[in-house]
Formats: structure tokens, sequence, C-alpha cells
């Protein structure tokens, strides 16, 4: 039988933390990249100081207002998604490469996100760069859900202490709902375009909703301290 995670063996465990510290500059980087190309995507207007007159300056920050409107929006998203990871790799104790390729799946989501959201906000009232948009959101949101799963299921010993039973479902609640969200979002394309923004403030209600539903359900916010078993190759 082939040994699982086999690759491991070719590091020192003695450098395990590095080696998953590694993995975690490495996503705070493509985060950061991902979250500064949103606003590359924003052009400032030129301004011709001897025929632009106040009103025309006016103008051409309204028609930017798509832009900046889907700027706003993934700057958001992402920055969710950085605190979901920051969270999961924080109870982080282990490591496999499974665990390494699920979160490149979910990296690749996020680094697709700049384009997804340059495409929409430059093809405002077309239904396929709206569809294009959420569709990226609702796969990041699957591939954080994965990552999730996988890191808390105890059989893959990843983690010595597992959240507690009210941010364990906090954490799922919020990974389910977000690419549920975006599906519905979907859902209203025949909408007005203009509404869309409108539509995705909604995130933050729900978002506290979801947090004063399982804090009420789930109380206890300890710790559970994770029983060791030896991690198999």
């Amino acid at each position: 039988m082939i040994q699982k995670e086999h690759f491991l063996e070719q590091h020192d465990p003695e450098r395990k933390d590095f080696q998953i510290d590694r993995i975690i500059l490495f996503s705070d980087a493509v985060f950061a990249i991902a979250i500064t190309l949103l606003i590359i995507e924003v052009k400032a207007p030129e301004v011709d100081h001897s025929h632009t007159t106040t009103a025309d300056m006016l103008q051409q920050l309204v028609v930017l207002i798509p832009k900046f409107s889907s700027f706003i929006i993934s700057f958001f998203v992402i920055a969710v998604y950085w605190r979901s990871h920051h969270r999961i790799f924080g109870f982080v104790n282990n490591y496999s490469e499974r665990l390494i390729w699920i979160n490149i799946l979910f990296l690749f989501t996020i680094v697709l996100m700049p384009f997804s959201s340059a495409y929409y906000s430059e093809n405002v009232g077309y239904n396929v760069p709206f569809i294009f948009y959420n569709i990226n959101i609702i796969f990041t949101g699957i591939a954080n859900y994965w990552m999730m799963r996988y890191v808390f299921n105890p059989k893959n010993s990843l983690v010595k202490h597992q959240p507690s039973p009210m941010y364990s479902h906090l954490f799922k609640s919020r990974a389910v709902a977000i690419p549920i969200y975006f599906f519905c979002a979907i859902l209203l394309t025949p909408l007005p375009h203009f509404t869309s923004p409108i539509i995705y403030m909604g995130l933050w209600p729900m978002f506290y909703f979801i947090k004063k539903y399982n804090t009420r359900k789930y109380g206890n916010t300890a710790p559970v301290k994770q029983p060791h078993t030896k991690h198999k190759h």
C-alpha cells in the first residue's frame, strides 16, 4: 500500500511549525496581492485643467460608481475570506499534502476575483459578467468550506484543540451561507443591475444574525482539546 502523505517524511519533524508558517505566509501574500489588484482596475479619470469643469469632474466620478461598488464589495468579500483563513489556521498544528492542495485551490479562486470583479464592473447591465462574478465567489465559498471541514475533521489529526461548539457551528454556518447568498443573487439576475450593490449589502446583516443565533444556541466559547492521536502516514 502506498503510504499517505509520504512527502511529509522529507522534512525534519522539528521544522513542522516552520512549514505551517510558510503555508500561512504564502496565503497572506496571495490575499494581499489580490486585494491590491482590485483598486488597480479603477483608473483615475484624466482631467484637462483648461477645459474640464467641476460638473465634468463630478460626471467622471459618477461614471466610476459601478467600478467603485464592485471594488468595495470584492474588497470586503476577500477580507471576509482572509479572516476565515486566519481563524482556520489559528487552530492548525499539523499539515498534510491534501491540506496544501485544498489551500492552493482556495487561493486560486481568490486570485481570480480581481478579474471577475473587473469583468463585472466593466459590463454592468449584462447577465454573463454578473453571473460569472457570483460563481467565482460561490466556488471560493465551497473551497473554504471544504478546507474547514478537512482541518477540523479529527481523523486528519491537524489540530490539537477543536473550536468550541459555538464557534464550530458559527464557522460552518458562515461558510455555507456565503455560497447560498451569492447563488440567490444569481437568481435575482433579471432585476435591474443597479440594485446589485444593495443586494450585496445584505451580507453583513446576515453575518450578524448568524452570530446571534449561534451565540444563543451554543453559548460555550471554550476550545475543546483534541485527544492526541498519532498522525498516520
